[in-house]
């Protein structure tokens, strides 16, 4: 490190968009602190990896990442934060090279811990990693957007128990950032001509849980509606339990133009029995009948979903009731996972426990099937607005093509410019394929 150079600093991030909003929060805190990013290919003074924990894969691309950072900066100080750090700070502390282990409840102090380690390093690597049962909601702030599209950390933390999952155990107890805080961010990020923000965090749905309850709305609801009030043009949210599309929230979905007619909800299965095991708070007849009502509200709500196969106990007729469930629902985006054994949870000490290669066949069915369900739903699509356009953000433009969401998640990919990029467009589709939508612009919306 050069003593007269401002140090310089690389992040890479594994996991949920949580992660990535808090990756892209600390990034603007370093800069604040004197720190600048790295130039592409070049080594850098600070190294760091927000790790996942979420299944055993997600942990050991984070060894691999950690090793791989420490290969291609050898003099840096590296940095293992996150939840790897929560469930297996003995684990970490094993990998050569890693010289700060930083739990999820002091990335905000990163850059004093950074600034100490550049300091003096020590043989073994320190670790901050408090007490999340304990821990306040963290001071991170997105100040820097990089996208029109900007992600908001509004909650983190889980208050559910299911069978299968550590998430509880590495982010806590549910903790949400104050509404009037919430505001703030969003209004500074309006300011630096953020069009889309979308509401996210650990368990999106408990936001307010542990907050002083006030008379009327849901906290949750209540917080869509102030949010709409600073006139953001695109409001989303993050992956949500089936249990909050209750009428209320449904009603201030419908009600509120600017939140986006789409949602990514957390089902995990469409078998009650698989459900029930799981520790889940719904049945499949609950999820169906609530996803109607949602439908029935919204007709042109679109709808992604997160499924685990092979859990415990899963047989062939099982995993049917799975199959029949997406193929009844249709969701546009289907994210499967195999199941995944995770130490200390309920779920691993099952009996029922499915081979490895089942699992990943059913993953590779459900996935097919899905694809297939993606393709008539971009299809038809393509057909119902080419007279009547979509609202497109246009997010690249790479010779001549600009790509971007529509406010139904659909990528919408049309002829234009790199000044599109970070607008709001409408555009005429055309036709489906490989996964997106193909389109003609009408005019750039102001």
């Amino acid at each position: 490190m050069n003593k007269n150079a401002a140090p310089t600093f690389v992040i890479s991030t594994l996991g949920c968009r949580v992660n990535q909003y808090e990756s892209e929060a600390v990034a603007g805190l370093l800069t604040r602190e004197g720190f600048v990013p790295a130039a592409p290919g070049e080594p850098a003074d600070v190294a760091i990896v927000n790790t996942c924990a979420v299944t055993a894969e997600s942990e050991r691309k984070s060894r691999q990442l950690l090793r791989r950072l420490r290969s291609e900066n050898p003099d840096a100080v590296v940095v293992a934060a996150g939840c790897s750090a929560e469930l297996s700070e003995s684990g970490l502390s094993k990998i050569p090279g890693v010289d700060l282990i930083c739990g999820n409840g002091a990335k905000d102090r990163i850059p004093d811990l950074v600034k100490e380690a550049l300091r003096g390093r020590s043989a073994a690597p320190s670790a901050v990693v408090p007490d999340l049962s304990r821990a306040p909601y963290d001071g991170l702030v997105l100040t820097d957007p990089a996208r029109a599209r900007a992600y908001v950390k509004i909650e983190d933390g889980c208050g559910n128990k299911c069978a299968y999952c550590v998430i509880p155990r590495v982010r806590g107890p549910v903790r949400s950032k104050d509404e009037d805080a919430v505001l703030r961010e969003i209004g500074g990020l309006l300011e630096k001509g953020v069009r889309e923000v979308i509401l996210t965090g650990i368990e999106t749905g408990s936001y307010g849980e542990d907050l002083p309850r006030r008379a009327g709305e849901r906290p949750l609801v209540s917080l869509l509606r102030r949010v709409a009030s600073l006139g953001v043009p695109r409001i989303g949210l993050g992956s949500l339990d089936p249990t909050v599309l209750t009428p209320e929230f449904v009603g201030a979905v419908r009600e509120t133009p600017a939140i986006l007619p789409h949602f990514h909800i957390s089902v995990q299965s469409g078998s009650s029995e698989i459900l029930r095991r799981m520790r889940r708070r719904y049945s499949a007849d609950m999820l169906a009948d609530l996803i109607g009502g949602l439908r029935a509200a919204v007709p042109d709500v679109t709808l992604s979903a997160d499924v685990i196969a092979g859990f415990p106990g899963e047989d062939e007729t099982l995993f049917s009731e799975t199959v029949d469930f997406v193929r009844t629902v249709r969701f546009l985006h289907l994210h499967v996972f195999p199941y995944s054994e995770r130490p200390g949870t309920e779920a691993a000490e099952m009996g029922g426990q499915v081979p490895v290669f089942v699992r990943k066949e059913r993953v590779s069915r459900l996935t097919a099937i899905g694809n297939e369900i993606k393709a008539e739903i971009l299809a038809r699509y393509a057909e119902e607005h080419a007279a009547v356009p979509v609202r497109v953000l246009a997010e690249k433009c790479s010779r001549g093509t600009v790509s971007g969401h529509s406010e139904h998640w659909i990528e919408v990919l049309f002829p234009g410019t790199p000044s599109d990029a970070g607008g709001e467009i409408e555009v005429y589709t055309r036709e489906a394929g490989n996964g997106s939508v193909t389109g003609k612009k009408k005019e750039l919306l102001h």
